[in-house]
């Protein structure tokens, strides 16, 4: 039982050429109250124009915002019944740790169903040390034979853990997870030599997240700037030890200007990159406000050739 298309080419029509990231409605990812990133109502219109531009899934969980994000997701699906926006969420991240423990994801999975109103896509937020595959994977194998959603896979992974959920999910008779979402960009390139290679030769769709490293591609700090407070990169874990690296700031140097040479936005370059990168499916992009559609845009219209290409991997080179 699969739902994810079979081919790299049909899976990228499945998912739309990317999906809408709605961990900042409500509130940054990484935060568990409300009053940084986006209001109910500008988190409505979002979704809105997301859809508009032609997203074909919007991506959550159950922690964004302590919740908050589901919430309003769900409000939009339930003005909009007839939509065929799909719906991905997560479970198992909590505040003592990784928890998919069977019984608390088929309890997560019921309320994030009734919150949203439907669950298409699911996914274990992290890997649980305390909690095995064997143990987790058949919760989320019996919500797809039930009907409950039409897929399920894992984000946070790497080829190690990927490699036993696949090994168990056959062992067991399991359905299989179909698709991988984890951190990658120009900058976080840590699955080029691991998971890229087994999600293409497993047939996996790959949904990367934070494509434009919590936003040190998109021009803003490549002469030395910090981050100002509530944005992505001043609440990422990651992020203080890019911006401290003189090698990562030179190679973003260097990328601003090649953006400047293409007349495109470094966003709208680095957002590029992903969508071209022929074993990733589709990114996953989170809006703040109006103006970064233009990096979007510029993505989907630049004219993408093997030297471009050649020019943006001799500055951010293969791990």
């Amino acid at each position: 039982m699969t739902w994810i298309a079979s081919s790299p080419s049909a899976r990228r029509e499945q998912f739309g050429r990317f999906l809408l990231g709605a961990g900042n409605i409500g509130g940054l990812a990484a935060t568990t109250g409300r009053g940084i990133g986006l209001s109910d109502d500008e988190g409505l219109n979002l979704i809105d124009r997301a859809l508009a531009e032609g997203a074909k899934i919007i991506d959550t969980s159950d922690v964004y915002a302590g919740g908050n994000s589901e919430r309003v997701v769900g409000t939009w699906r339930q003005a909009h019944p007839q939509s065929d926006m799909l719906i991905q969420t997560k479970t198992g991240l909590t505040a003592g740790g990784p928890n998919l423990a069977p019984q608390r994801v088929r309890q997560q999975l019921q309320r994030s169903i009734a919150v949203l109103g439907r669950v298409d896509l699911y996914l274990a937020h992290a890997v649980d040390p305390s909690t095995s595959w064997s143990d987790s994977l058949p919760a989320f194998s019996t919500a797809v034979e039930s009907g409950h959603i039409r897929a399920y896979g894992l984000s946070n992974v790497d080829e190690a853990a990927l490699s036993s959920a696949l090994e168990t999910a056959d062992r067991l008779g399991l359905v299989r997870p179909e698709l991988v979402q984890n951190a990658y960009s120009l900058i976080v390139r840590d699955d080029d030599r691991s998971v890229l290679p087994l999600v293409e030769a497993e047939g996996i769709a790959y949904t990367p997240y934070s494509p434009l490293a919590n936003g040190i591609l998109a021009g803003r700090y490549s002469k030395g700037e910090q981050p100002a407070k509530g944005t992505r990169a001043s609440t990422s874990a990651r992020a203080p030890g890019l911006l401290a690296n003189p090698a990562v700031i030179s190679q973003v140097r260097k990328f601003d200007q090649l953006a400047a040479e293409r007349k495109v936005s470094p966003a709208g370059l680095a957002l590029a990159w992903v969508t071209h990168h022929p074993l990733l499916t589709a990114p996953i992009i989170g809006i703040s406000n109006a103006s970064q559609w233009q990096g979007v845009h510029e993505a989907l219209q630049i004219d993408w050739t093997a030297e471009l290409a050649e020019r943006i991997n001799e500055i951010f080179p293969a791990n």
